[in-house]
């Protein structure tokens, strides 16, 4: 038996448990490991609030990030043997949910977990780069001469289009809701950060680009929050929507201006993206040369063990965390 994190209605409510369940065996073109650490995202309080965009199942397992060390594989895989070192790629599908002591995942959505990396890192890596790859290369290709406007720039996602931004070589201009974690973004490569509460945010980014204005916006916010800085946008600036933490789910612009000036807003995610084959080979082999060679790196904000479940998802509630939320695991060193 393994314990493993476990969505169900108690009382007619959504709630969070650990359940012990049969490990399973993998199928054909699938891997099994043990788990050693996992990474929360907050696509997991959304699949379990029944908000998220694939249908919520009670009850289910839940978590979409994981790394471990294979202990089977099933019929035609080659990739990988026993003993290999693991890290999942996103998959939103409760059949293949791992959050827990164990994971099986389709050959094609798991990679290498390079052997300096500690655990909580390479649970950490896939969402927090992946969600950034697609808009910055699959969708657009970014360049030096570009700035890159990075909203809620604390969360694990927007840390990740920090970093990601600055390999490609473009400008950063990131947010955060006051002045609190400027220093820290500038720490993680931020050319420049603006505190949305304390500054007018459009008028900052056309001070900081010379009134040129931003190419690109990586921005999970969503709702009217979107309007703050829409005149700070460079005409055929592209917006790229990936979550709805304002609350609201709907996004709201002036369409006259955004079709006057050539603006594209595009709400996306990157786990369908990733289920096109030949963006996520594309995205696997950009992000883990670089994950190997260390010239991207994921912020760990705090590790929880897995029995408190509750307490880590609480903190991700609060919103006070800088970087990735992780629980690890008995199998983890």
């Amino acid at each position: 038996m393994a314990r493993v994190t476990m969505v169900d209605l108690v009382d007619g409510k959504p709630a969070l448990s650990l359940g012990d369940i049969e490990p399973g065996t993998p199928g054909p073109g699938e891997v099994r490991y043990r788990v050693h650490a996992i990474g929360l995202n907050r696509a997991d309080l959304l699949y379990l609030e029944g908000e998220h965009y694939v249908p919520t199942r009670y009850p289910s397992r839940i978590g979409v990030e994981a790394c471990g060390v294979v202990d089977q594989v099933g019929a035609g895989v080659t990739q990988f043997a026993v003993g290999d070192r693991v890290s999942a790629i996103p998959y939103a599908d409760p059949n293949y949910a791992i959050g827990g002591e164990f994971g099986i995942t389709p050959v094609g959505y798991l990679a290498p977990w390079p052997d300096r990396v500690p655990a909580e890192q390479a649970c950490a890596f896939w969402m927090m780069y992946g969600t950034a790859y697609v808009p910055y290369r699959v969708h657009t290709r970014l360049s030096p001469d570009d700035t890159v406007l990075v909203t809620a720039a604390s969360s694990s996602a927007g840390l990740g289009g920090v970093h990601l931004a600055k390999l490609m070589g473009a400008q950063v201009i990131a947010t955060t809701r006051t002045g609190d974690k400027k220093a820290l973004l500038l720490e993680q490569g931020a050319d420049h950060v603006i505190a949305t509460d304390e500054e007018p945010l459009a008028r900052r980014m056309l001070d900081i680009t010379d009134g040129r204005g931003v190419q690109l916006a990586y921005d999970p916010i969503a709702g009217s929050f979107i309007r703050t800085y829409l005149d700070g946008l460079a005409d055929g600036a592209k917006v790229f929507v990936y979550g709805m933490l304002g609350g609201d789910p709907s996004i709201e612009y002036p369409i006259a201006s955004v079709l006057r000036r050539g603006l594209s807003i595009q709400p996306y995610s990157a786990i369908p993206a990733l289920a096109d084959p030949r963006v996520r080979e594309e995205t696997k082999l950009f992000l883990t040369l670089a994950f190997e060679a260390g010239r991207l790196a994921p912020v760990v904000d705090r590790v929880f063990p897995l029995e408190e479940f509750q307490a880590a998802y609480d903190h991700m509630r609060s919103g006070t965390q800088f970087g990735k939320i992780v629980m690890k695991t008995r199998f983890a060193d």
